[in-house]
């Protein structure tokens, strides 16, 4: 494994790192993100997201897209490899120096004229914005835990403003119990027409809310 650049930030050390095909970038112990660098366009981390993303597209027209916790666009990537550049994506990234590692590393080869990385805080931002998505992505984190605020009442309620009467919206629970991912379901309940946990081979689970219809035939090996 080979250090490309490390950036000192007042969240830790992060160092992108190569290895053979793929690019990563680490926090300390943590992974940010890791990506293939070759024509892959499956990526290496977030296989169900993948999977989920790409059996909804199956039946449901996607147009905007939302990551929040952008890191290193890793979903981005494959959405733009999988779907030929034709989604529109706001990727939400707080730290200015993963933004520029992104730009520097990680985009290259790549259509990016839909992707649109934004300098904000994700919760700050789901208060601002107008725009409404077909796909949210919850992926927010200090370090390898994840954010309380992001399993709240109010954050929920937020999410469910911001997403199309017929959307997905997933959280990403590594690091969280399966308790803890029934209790944002709980909360959630109310606001979506179905909520559902998944747990991939590495027992990480993911917590989906769905506005309108959806066929859960392509993913029911990994629903709880």
């Amino acid at each position: 494994m080979q250090i490309i650049e490390s950036i000192a930030t007042n969240d830790g050390m992060l160092r992108v790192v190569e290895r053979e095909n793929m690019l990563a970038l680490h926090n300390g112990e943590s992974g940010y993100t890791c990506i293939y660098t070759d024509d892959s366009v499956y990526q290496p981390i977030l296989i169900p997201i993948q999977t989920l993303f790409e059996d909804y597209f199956k039946s449901h027209h996607i147009k905007n897209v939302a990551i929040l916790g952008g890191g290193c666009c890793s979903l981005p990537r494959f959405i733009i490899k999988r779907f030929g550049n034709t989604i529109f994506i706001d990727s939400i990234e707080y730290l200015p120096q993963i933004i520029d590692l992104t730009k520097k590393y990680f985009l290259n080869g790549l259509q990016t004229d839909k992707l649109n990385i934004i300098e904000a805080d994700a919760f700050q931002y789901v208060k601002s914005t107008t725009t409404k998505y077909d796909f949210i992505f919850v992926d927010l984190f200090v370090g390898g835990n994840s954010i309380e605020q992001s399993h709240t009442k109010n954050f929920l309620e937020e999410l469910s403003r911001l997403s199309t009467e017929q959307s997905l919206v997933v959280f990403n629970g590594y690091n969280r119990t399966l308790q803890q991912c029934k209790d944002t379901c709980e909360i959630g309940k109310h606001l979506f027409g179905k909520s559902f946990i998944m747990v991939d081979e590495d027992n990480t689970y993911y917590v989906a809310f769905v506005k309108g219809k959806y066929n859960e035939q392509g993913i029911k090996q990994y629903i709880l």
